[in-house]
């Protein structure tokens, strides 16, 4: 309670200081007008014998209190056929699986302050995905490991989806680089309720959570370095690098890597490449990549074929190939829709 009296205290102060700074931008802040935004994704999964059905339903409001601040609220819904997964792949073929239903949670509450034209900082809840892992390219694919790197997500208890966490996240943006730095508390959450929800920071029991990367942009290329650690005690330090390598217009070259330093790593290394497509309002999307996580591995393959059928409506069938050590090859099949509004 103490620890959330102070976040309060702070986001009072900041707000209090945005509002006094920003002159004449907060008499316009009437002008400013909130957005809404609203995206159901809804996946059919089977293994060809079973069938299981997935909802996510995303909501955000933007709500600006004056030129340089506004007010950021996102929350997430999730509902499933039934609790049993298909397959227990060590990866995750389908990102927006949930190990519970979750009827509301909040991914992102807080404030964000608009320094300068290349400066923000935001205070509050918020998911790594928010920030990290989330490029055009990465977005293609289903695998929960474009999410968040296998490395990082079976080292910490991270908070990327469901979970969110309080912290703070910092960005610099231009043209060519983008620099980003987080600090969160050690670990997330999506609860109201109980010692250990998302209000929680408690950086004597659940240690912090820093992460920073750098992202550098050149003729429709990108090119990402970041790196993580954790306050705990033994936790291992963890980096990771990938590369989008625009060939044509159309057409973009994946590449990925990624480590944990220490001892009591789960998941030391994860790698994989592949390549998208984009012909008109279809885009084409292949992927494969190999984790290990204490002496044992997974392949997994991902072929995926997305139909833009009109400005808010996606349809995309996928195909993901997976095979563990000493385990027969195992196939699932996809049917992902996607309204956004």
């Amino acid at each position: 309670m103490k620890m959330i009296k102070k976040w309060t205290l702070l986001m009072i102060t900041l707000t209090g200081y945005c509002l006094n700074t920003t002159g004449q931008d907060a008499k316009d802040s009437t002008a400013l007008r909130p957005t809404f935004g609203a995206t159901l994704t809804s996946d059919m999964q089977t293994d060809f014998k079973e069938t299981r059905i997935q909802h996510l339903l995303e909501l955000s409001a933007e709500v600006p209190l004056s030129r340089k601040l506004t007010m950021q609220v996102h929350s997430m819904s999730a509902k499933a056929s039934n609790e049993e997964w298909l397959y227990y792949d060590m990866q995750g073929f389908s990102n927006i699986d949930c190990y519970e239903d979750v009827p509301f949670a909040l991914t992102v509450a807080g404030l964000e302050w608009k320094i300068n034209d290349r400066h923000t900082l935001f205070a509050g809840i918020r998911r790594t995905d928010e920030d990290y892992f989330c490029s055009d390219v990465l977005g293609m694919f289903t695998n929960s490991s474009m999410g968040i790197f296998p490395t990082l997500s079976y080292n910490y208890i991270v908070n990327t989806y469901p979970e969110a966490a309080m912290g703070v996240h910092y960005a610099y943006d231009d043209e060519r680089w983008r620099l980003q730095a987080s600090l969160y508390n050690g670990i997330g959450n999506h609860d109201f309720k109980g010692g250990y929800n998302v209000f929680r920071f408690c950086p004597k029991d659940d240690g912090l959570l820093l992460l920073g990367q750098v992202e550098y942009r050149w003729r429709g290329s990108s090119y990402y370095l970041g790196g993580s650690m954790h306050t705990e005690d033994e936790a291992p330090y963890t980096m990771w690098a990938y590369a989008e390598q625009k060939l044509w217009p159309n057409m973009t070259l994946l590449a990925t890597y990624g480590h944990a330093f220490g001892k009591e790593s789960l998941c030391d290394n994860f790698y994989g490449g592949g390549a998208t497509m984009t012909l008109k309002n279809w885009d084409l999307a292949v992927f494969t990549d190999y984790m290990e996580v204490l002496g044992f591995g997974q392949w997994s393959t991902e072929i995926g074929i997305g139909w833009h059928v009109s400005e808010v409506l996606t349809v995309k069938p996928v195909l993901h190939i997976m095979k563990q050590d000493e385990e027969d090859t195992k196939l699932v099949g996809l049917m992902r829709v996607c309204i956004e509004l």
